[in-house]
């Protein structure tokens, strides 16, 4: 293992770490900063380890283990007490429920000052943006990376190869009449060159990789079983790690519900949340006032901005059938100029969100559905007015394509520096620009042409997700995106002495009532339901 994995590991687990601690599990919050701080350690080990073992998973690390692993660190960070803090609390952890919020946040950012000191220690600073911006997340070609692809490398040998032509040239260009380039439109006849592939890499976890501005995409699939008088499911919950689980055990998850499946309430600052809900409902509740049920093809469009609290429980409501559910939630995020908004969500509704239905030259049909952008004219109801969506630059798209069995397609081409991503989510494989595509894989699209696909021998689903990259900073923690990790901190803050507006629903897990059906009551206090 090399020192950046070890370290981008241990950045993963102190994410989870951070996340929990707005969900109040703090055995959670503990045992994954436990993890998250051994295997930054890790990296300053020459070799680094490849398995760390702090004992099994959904109860309390081993004592002493963190301990032994600091001994093994040569001339380890000051910040490295926060190991110290860990192996002591952790006989102390009877009353779970006791445990003081400020106490957990200080746990919490003194472990991710150690994952920064060990950053620098590493080189893996990036010294424009400040030096407490770690890229743990290491990709080709990013600032901060320590090796570029070659293809970047060709063309920067191509373009320093060019400059001196170009200056040889310029006076007699600048004499030359201005000339206005042609704008490729995401709805244009289909002119263009065609499009070729940067990259296919497989869909391993139900968190797809995403690119600026979209901060992941998360698909969920659960078959929940009948439902009982709760609304949770009607079968035992033994052997399920209540609070926290993610193992699809029988096929499905209560994620962080403990009655019901779902997401009790927790904050958001920073970014927006798109919730794309192909079957089953959900209820949602929030910290002002709004409330809804959707689902079955619907969209929300939440944009937390400054600060919002809400709940995404799963209620199964069928009482004589399973109650399946699948969808994708996408974070995108805002450009520092409208963090700060004031939250919003609008709903859009599956009866207004169009269906583009077309039939290739051999009668196949492709069915485009569209959450977000337009094609062949056709767009859905508009974003929240604050959503990076709305920004007119943004050329931000999300559709769904349905292809049948053999069926072809061509996706239009978009403005320069537009970028695309295709996640192949349901099939047996297609074509995608010339090149065989498994299931379960993300396309990365090279550049802004025509990008044809041509289906297999099984109908096939495909997310298109489309947008200019905002191209700015991101300090991400749990739920809170920012630009920089002082502003992480203070959203943290915020959110203990406000609450974002406090919590005005009797638990932390609200559903609604069985009987109702799909609905919205809005921030503003106004009442809406599909037509």
């Amino acid at each position: 293992m090399t020192p950046e994995k070890s370290l981008e590991l241990g950045k993963s687990y102190m994410d989870e770490g951070t996340e929990n601690m707005t969900f109040e599990e703090f055995l959670w919050t503990f045992e994954e900063v436990w993890h998250g701080v051994g295997w930054v350690l890790n990296a300053l080990l020459s070799p680094p380890r490849s398995v760390l073992d702090f004992g099994p998973k959904g109860e309390l690390p081993t004592a002493g283990t963190l301990a032994a692993l600091l001994e093994s660190v040569p001339n380890p960070p000051r910040s490295s007490n926060v190991v110290q803090r860990l192996e002591a609390l952790r006989p102390k952890l009877r009353d779970l429920s006791s445990a003081p919020k400020p106490l957990i946040e200080s746990l919490v950012f003194d472990a991710w000052e150690l994952h920064d000191a060990c950053g620098q220690r590493l080189g893996l600073v990036d010294e424009r943006l400040g030096a407490r911006f770690i890229l743990t997340d290491v990709s080709p070609g990013r600032v901060g990376s320590r090796a570029i692809e070659r293809r970047t490398a060709l063309k920067l040998l191509v373009a320093g190869g060019i400059l001196p032509l170009q200056a040889c040239t310029k006076i007699e260009r600048d004499n030359r009449p201005a000339a206005t380039a042609p704008v490729s439109a995401p709805d244009a006849a289909g002119t263009s060159a065609m499009a070729g592939i940067k990259a296919v890499t497989p869909i391993t976890d139900r968190q797809f990789e995403t690119t600026d501005p979209f901060l992941f995409c998360a698909h969920h699939e659960d078959a929940y079983p009948v439902g009982n008088q709760k609304m949770g499911p009607s079968v035992a919950l033994d052997g399920r790690h209540l609070g926290r689980d993610f193992e699809g055990k029988d096929g499905w998850s209560m994620y962080h519900g403990r009655t019901v499946p779902g997401f009790p309430r927790h904050p958001h600052r920073g970014f927006e949340t798109v919730t794309f809900v192909r079957s089953g409902l959900l209820d949602h509740s929030d910290s002002m006032g709004a409330a809804a049920r959707y689902g079955d093809g619907d969209v929300q469009w939440l944009t937390s901005g400054k600060g919002i609290q809400h709940a995404e429980m799963f209620p199964l409501l069928r009482a004589d059938s399973p109650n399946p559910l699948e969808l994708f939630q996408i974070w995108v995020n805002l450009p520092r100029s409208h963090k700060m908004v004031p939250p919003h969500f609008t709903m859009l509704w599956n009866e207004k969100i169009p269906r583009v239905v077309e039939t290739d030259r051999n009668g196949r049909v492709v069915e485009i559905t569209i959450a977000a952008g337009s094609y062949n004219n056709e767009a859905p109801p508009s974003p929240p007015p604050n959503s990076y969506a709305s920004q007119p630059t943004s050329d931000l798209a999300i559709w769904n394509v349905r292809l049948e069995a053999g069926a072809s397609f061509e996706l239009p081409d978009v403005r320069p520096g537009t970028v695309r991503s295709l996640y192949v989510h349901r099939g047996e494989g297609v074509e995608i620009a010339g090149t065989n595509v498994r299931n379960k894989s993300r396309v990365q699209i090279e550049d802004n042409g025509r990008v044809s696909v041509e289906n297999g021998p099984a109908e096939t689903e495909i997310l298109l997700l489309q947008a200019r990259p905002i191209d700015e900073p991101v300090a991400k923690r749990g739920p809170f995106v920012m630009n920089t990790q002082d502003e992480i901190r203070q959203a943290y803050a915020d959110y203990q002495s406000t609450q974002f507006g406090g919590w005005p629903w009797q638990a932390d897990d609200p559903v609604h009532a069985v009987k109702k059906g799909r609905f919205a009551k809005n921030i503003d206090g106004t009442f809406e339901e599909p037509t």
